[in-house]
């Protein structure tokens, strides 16, 4: 059993304490540490712990493709009870892609065809991973190990996405991005709700923006709003670059209605 999270850590007289950042994942610790324990009970051999602590995590290049190939293999993983051949994740892989890949008209009879990640930009390859993580957190039972993996790469995708200049988000109606997100963007746990990243008092203008809508479970919910913005971003640091990406959207928004109201009073 493995464990994905963002921890509180420290060195002490030469041991490292841990404390997780998320209370909720509090249970899934105490399960690893009891599997861990009475693992060591029938073996009698102490279990070592594999750990791998980055605190650089958040400025990571993410690896689109990288990232569709570990998903596929999860996916394979969590329908089958094994890993799959290169053969069989390939398979897999155009499977999905007819589900969740964008299309492209074929030059020669017009017909549409999906793009391969091979070829796609970050755009489409933005729409494929998010189709991929939708397909996992609704159509796939996953163990608690494949869960850590897969909230690994959810992290690694939401500082990415935080940072481009254009964002799946943008071309999407809010109807369209309910549809296509069924997990939480702060944790991956389900079920979710959507919440407004720029309040509707904030910014009015952008209360029906698939841009400013983010996925989050009802306790997440309640904490941002009875923690605030601040401590709800330290709790999730991968969310702190989509939170300021909205903030600048809803300026340009306001800035640009404002102007468009001075040229219709000079008219």
């Amino acid at each position: 059993m493995k464990i994905t999270s963002f921890f509180h850590g420290q060195l002490i007289h030469n041991k490292i304490v841990l404390v997780p950042n998320d209370p909720r994942d509090n249970f899934l610790i105490e399960k690893l540490f009891n599997s861990k324990y009475q693992r060591e009970c029938r073996t009698e051999k102490e279990i070592l712990l594999k750990c791998e602590i980055d605190a650089a995590f958040q400025h990571r290049t993410f690896k689109q493709l990288a990232a569709v190939w570990k998903l596929v293999e999860i996916i394979f993983y969590s329908e089958n009870g094994r890993k799959p051949t290169e053969s069989e994740k390939y398979e897999l892989y155009l499977d999905l892609l007819e589900l969740y890949a964008d299309k492209i008209p074929n030059r020669y009879n017009n017909e549409l065809r999906v793009i391969h990640i091979s070829e796609a930009n970050t755009m489409a390859a933005a729409h494929f991973i998010s189709g991929l993580l939708y397909h996992l957190n609704t159509m796939c039972n996953l163990t608690n190990d494949l869960e850590a993996s897969v909230r690994k790469i959810l992290y690694e995708w939401e500082i990415w996405r935080g940072k481009q200049i254009v964002d799946f988000a943008d071309e999407v109606s809010v109807t369209e991005l309910r549809n296509r997100i069924r997990v939480s963007e702060a944790t991956g746990r389900q079920p979710v709700e959507f919440h407004h990243i720029i309040s509707r008092g904030a910014c009015p203008l952008a209360i029906d923006k698939a841009w400013n809508l983010i996925a989050l479970t009802d306790e997440e919910h309640r904490f941002f709003h009875s923690a605030g913005i601040g401590k709800f971003l330290e709790r999730y640091p991968h969310l702190k670059n989509r939170f300021e990406r909205a903030k600048i959207k809803c300026e340009e928004l306001q800035k640009s209605s404002s102007v468009l109201a001075k040229e219709a009073l000079c008219e």
